[in-house]
């Protein structure tokens, strides 16, 4: 039977959108049925081209790990421009992909049938590898042109990475109480990075510690 008010066929990207609205208020607990009723498709529709829930879950997963378009503008940006203000636009669209993200990610750690992790479970994801790529290449593009001293670009890309990932995790998973706003928060992390945390005059480089 014709489902009324819905063109007999549906786009992948609009099948997704509704599913990834029904995980999310339903967690795993939602049906394909009540994702095809949601649609106005059948359910036969969603089996068609998906052979399970768990791989319409995949697909809604996979939906929303994209590069953030200010990431991807990163090697243009070396040597225009603040450093510091090319790092928070960066930053801010990292923010806002992980804030999306997060919730099927939890979903799926939550639950051994969900295989989405499972081809990037001996590697990290090749999004954050080509991310890690773009902002260490960019730190030493500047650093080049002395617009930052020698270092290790991608330390430096990790520990940025981390610390947002940190503290969208702290906001929506914790369920921290007084959280810092996302804004105030990375331009507090780029100065800490850029400038350190020791006064200038008691700056010296630090070696770690070896074994004897």
């Amino acid at each position: 039977m014709t489902m009324r008010g819905r063109p007999v066929t549906l786009s992948e990207d609009d099948l997704l959108e509704v599913a990834g609205k029904v995980f999310i208020e339903r967690g795993l607990d939602a049906t394909t049925a009540e994702i095809a009723q949601r649609a106005r498709i059948s359910e036969s529709v969603i089996f068609h081209r998906y052979k399970t829930k768990e791989a319409l879950f995949t697909a809604v997963f996979e939906r929303h790990i994209v590069m953030p378009p200010a990431f991807a503008r990163l090697p243009s940006r070396v040597g225009k421009g603040e450093v510091a203000d090319n790092l928070f636009d960066a930053g801010m669209g990292v923010t806002d992909a992980m804030q999306r993200v997060l919730p099927f990610l939890m979903m799926a750690l939550s639950s051994s049938k969900m295989n989405v992790l499972h081809k990037h479970k001996r590697a990290q994801h090749p999004l954050k590898r080509q991310m890690v790529e773009l902002l260490g290449g960019y730190c030493e593009g500047e650093a080049e042109l002395g617009r930052l001293r020698g270092i290790q670009g991608a330390v430096f890309a990790r520990a940025y990475l981390g610390g947002i990932m940190q503290q969208v995790m702290s906001e929506q998973v914790e369920g921290e109480t007084d959280p810092l706003e996302i804004p105030e928060f990375l331009r507090g992390l780029i100065d800490l990075l850029l400038h350190g945390a020791l006064p200038e005059r008691s700056r010296r480089p630090l070696r770690a510690a070896g074994r004897q």
